[in-house]
């Protein structure tokens, strides 16, 4: 898909979305994403402004909010956006400024403010080449103040590879990347964003996705897995405290803590 299919592709997944599902285009995998907020709230604090690029439905949003001074929060399309507004009222949360945009039109849309923070929570990956990826991540760059944190909880290709090999192994079928997704290669990433950011940490959810995507798949053969399931609920609450880094070649979404050179 092209930029445009992809903005097409959101805006009318947005139109098809309620607030009270758990479920939902923007969330296939509650657990995973339960996951992500929380490894990103470990890293915000109460007197910081934040920009969230691709904030979606605001079903993080607003938690973040709670530990932010201030959040701008915009994703690309219009019925994402309003839907984030109408959680956002729900909640009674008035710090966030929400507003319609790409990440690639950020720079020109935040030119004249410097963020503290910002959060990238799987939008890179909505975004359909590397020189794309490339183009926003020196946006948020130029957005940061100096000294700043961009936190990115992205995919990661070769993460899902190691997955796939695993499924093939024991007979599952391979977790195929949706067609208005494409991951982030390490061979591309890490050399290029050591260019504008020092990494102050990684966190993985490899014990999670290793349960989620190898174990529950076989327990429930012939039958698919189903993300919402109590089997992914365990996993999740096992993957807060039992951190196994040897599971970590399976993460194939990495939340990277980097801090603007």
């Amino acid at each position: 898909m092209n930029l445009e299919q992809i903005h097409r592709h959101w805006e009318e997944a947005g139109k098809k979305i309620s607030l009270i599902e758990r479920v939902t285009s923007t969330s296939r995998d509650p657990f995973l994403g339960i996951l992500e907020e929380a490894n990103i709230l470990r890293h915000l604090r109460g007197d910081k402004s934040v920009l969230e690029v691709g904030c979606g439905d605001a079903s993080h949003t607003i938690k973040y909010a709670q530990h932010a001074k201030f959040i701008w929060a915009t994703d690309v399309a219009a019925s994402l956006i309003k839907l984030a507004q109408q959680r956002a009222a729900s909640a009674g949360t008035c710090n966030i400024e929400f507003c319609v945009g790409s990440v690639l039109d950020a720079g020109q849309m935040f030119r004249d403010m410097n963020v503290d923070c910002v959060i990238s929570q799987r939008c890179l990956i909505n975004l359909p080449s590397w020189e794309h990826q490339q183009e926003a991540i020196v946006n948020i760059y130029e957005l940061l103040k100096p000294g700043g944190v961009f936190l990115m909880t992205e995919g990661f290709q070769d993460e899902l590879n190691n997955v796939n090999s695993l499924r093939k192994a024991v007979g599952l079928s391979e977790v195929n990347v949706v067609n208005y997704n494409r991951n982030l290669q390490h061979n591309e990433f890490d050399a290029f964003i050591n260019r504008y950011f020092t990494t102050e940490a990684v966190h993985d959810y490899g014990l999670y996705l290793f349960l989620s995507r190898v174990y529950h798949p076989l327990v429930v053969l012939p039958e698919s897995p189903n993300h919402d399931s109590r089997l992914n609920e365990v996993a999740s609450m096992l993957s807060t405290l039992v951190p196994i880094s040897s599971l970590k070649k399976f993460s194939y979404n990495l939340l990277y803590v980097l801090k603007k050179k």
